[in-house]
């Protein structure tokens, strides 16, 4: 099988070199007169093409150096912006964690203030009571003193009445 294979191939191989060599013989001269008329316009053609092409090639190129300039341009405002999340981003942090700690010092504060409440009410009842005791000790002076004259008067009387004694 692998023979008659081969055998295909080689045949269909010498055919395409007779048919070559066949045309180049007889097409030959047609071919050379039509090619230098053709040879001239198609360098014609070729060039206008060639000179589009590089035209072309050097639009693309500036094109390409307008659009790798915007991609730099690009590339450096998005570090800055990057630059600039990341700051908000640690500054928002910091200031999660500071009203973290305000919460807690509220929390902390609160019970401090209750405290300070129940004092202050405490201070309040015992200025009130020590007002009282004030008081209540201005009367007993007052008393002692009104009882101090009363004892000066009865010995004042206790003396009169010894000297009226003695007189009798």
């Amino acid at each position: 099988m692998s023979q008659k294979t081969t055998f295909y191939v080689l045949s269909i191989i010498v055919i395409f070199f007779i048919g070559y060599y066949y045309a180049k013989i007889n097409l030959g001269p047609l071919e050379n007169n039509i090619d230098s008329t053709n040879t001239t316009l198609s360098e014609n053609i070729l060039k206008e093409e060639l000179s589009e092409a590089i035209e072309n090639k050097n639009n693309l190129q500036t094109q390409l150096d307008e659009l790798n300039s915007q991609l730099i341009m690009t590339r450096s405002e998005l570090k800055t912006v990057q630059q600039q999340l990341i700051l908000s981003s640690s500054k928002s942090k910091v200031f999660e964690n500071e009203l973290s700690q305000i919460d807690d010092a509220r929390k902390a504060i609160e019970p401090l203030q209750e405290e300070l409440t129940t004092v202050h009410v405490n201070i309040k009842n015992m200025a009130k009571e020590l007002q009282q005791v004030k008081n209540e000790l201005q009367l007993v002076e007052d008393k002692f003193r009104s009882s101090i004259i009363e004892l000066e008067l009865a010995e004042f009387e206790l003396q009169l009445a010894e000297e009226k004694l003695e007189l009798n």
